[in-house]
């Protein structure tokens, strides 16, 4: 099984999905997609086990309404990638964005447009 992010394929997949929602989402309306769309097959208690770990991890939140939940991404998709790679640079590479970038490059030569371009982003950081 693969991870994008730091996540499950499962769970990348649901977070996809809330991502991609334009509101939040009851846990019929979340059953019925994976079921029907993505043919998942889930028993609710599938569904209800992953909904938790997302929770857990912090990446979706829930409101009541009535005797439901309706279910959301606590983060753009933007802000998760964001912050699962400032983690992973954080435990490791030593908090270095030196080591960070030698390893993404191999050790070898960039070309001279990646090097130009990264120049172009470091210039938005600098202070």
């Amino acid at each position: 099984m693969g991870r994008k992010y730091g996540l499950s394929e499962t769970e990348y997949e649901l977070m996809d999905f809330f991502w991609n929602a334009e509101e939040k989402q009851s846990f019929k309306q979340i059953l019925e997609y994976f079921n029907d769309q993505k043919e998942k097959n889930w028993k609710k208690q599938t569904l209800s086990s992953f909904l938790k770990i997302l929770q857990e991890k912090e990446l979706i939140g829930t409101d009541a309404n009535g005797k439901k939940y309706l279910y959301y991404a606590l983060h753009t998709r933007e802000q998760h990638i964001h912050q699962w790679v400032r983690g992973l640079v954080r435990s490791s590479f030593d908090n270095s964005m030196k080591q960070f970038l030698t390893a993404f490059s191999g050790g070898g030569r960039l070309s001279e447009q990646d090097v130009q371009d990264l120049k172009d982003c470091l210039k938005k950081y600098e202070k």
